[in-house]
């Protein structure tokens, strides 16, 4: 496993139990036959009664969870042993049987994995973690059968530009060769979770959609959005399922979405 991807591994697996007992992640309501899907998503993805879904760092498996309410046939994989763990407690609670769910860090999926889906999926602060997009983007074309989709809704890179002033306070271009590192953090959900240390590494728009090209994948459409769906900054206000700047609700990209078919 790559010596970074280790040390996130372990940062998620603390998260996990975090996240899980949190109301923002609505597992109360997901057990009482909800789902955790935003609009966004389920606008663009449409039907996927009957289809296979491999759902790429699924955390705790509850947004893959809701796809098989929806009645796709699910895989989910994380990195993370606890979220895992978790995952297939929430799958017996909630009573599936077309979701099964497989720790892997992804660069190595293909070694566990020999399959491919009608979907692959990922959402929201995933390229993030990623040292290396198109070795990330050829994993996510590798497992997208012929004539399948790949579909990902993301935080847009605009958004670590940005401090609560709506000031640069991060260069949108990086050319450091590692990871940033970040020690004793709190969690972006539970303020009493910390962190001991975390790399990630930032990939701009034209990175990530080149590099899924590059990996054989024609893109069907790429979309962007002035909402975010968590709250970046505490000025920050939501209004219905997405967050904004209050006084610049229409003028800052915070979202993207891009699919694309083999």
């Amino acid at each position: 496993m790559n010596e970074h991807h280790e040390i996130n591994r372990k940062g998620w697996n603390k998260r996990t139990d975090a996240h899980f007992n949190h109301p923002e992640y609505l597992v109360k309501e997901f057990l009482n036959g909800e789902l955790t899907l935003h609009p966004l998503e389920l606008k663009e993805l449409r039907d996927v009664k009957g289809k296979t879904l491999l759902h790429l760092q699924c955390h705790f498996g509850i947004d893959t969870l809701s796809w098989a309410r929806l009645g796709a046939r699910v895989t989910g994989v994380d990195i993370s042993d606890r979220s895992i763990e978790r995952a297939n407690e929430l799958k017996r609670k909630a009573g599936f049987d077309n979701a099964r769910f497989i720790r892997a860090d992804l660069f190595n999926l293909p070694d566990i994995l020999d399959e491919q889906f009608d979907i692959v999926f990922t959402s929201y602060g995933v390229t993030w973690w990623m040292s290396d997009i198109n070795r990330w983007a050829g994993v996510v074309s590798r497992y997208v059968k012929k004539g399948g989709i790949f579909y990902m809704a993301e935080i847009h890179p605009v958004v670590d530009m940005l401090d609560a002033k709506k000031i640069i306070h991060e260069p949108y271009f990086h050319f450091a060769d590692g990871p940033e590192k970040y020690f004793n953090e709190s969690d972006y959900c539970d303020s009493e979770c910390v962190i001991e240390e975390e790399c990630g590494w930032r990939w701009t728009l034209g990175e990530i959609i080149g590099a899924l090209i590059k990996a054989g994948l024609t893109i069907e459409f790429l979309h962007e959005f002035p909402y975010c769906v968590y709250q970046v900054w505490p000025t920050m206000v939501k209004d219905g399922d997405w967050w904004y700047y209050p006084d610049r609700k229409n003028d800052v990209p915070m979202t993207f979405s891009v699919m694309g078919r083999k």
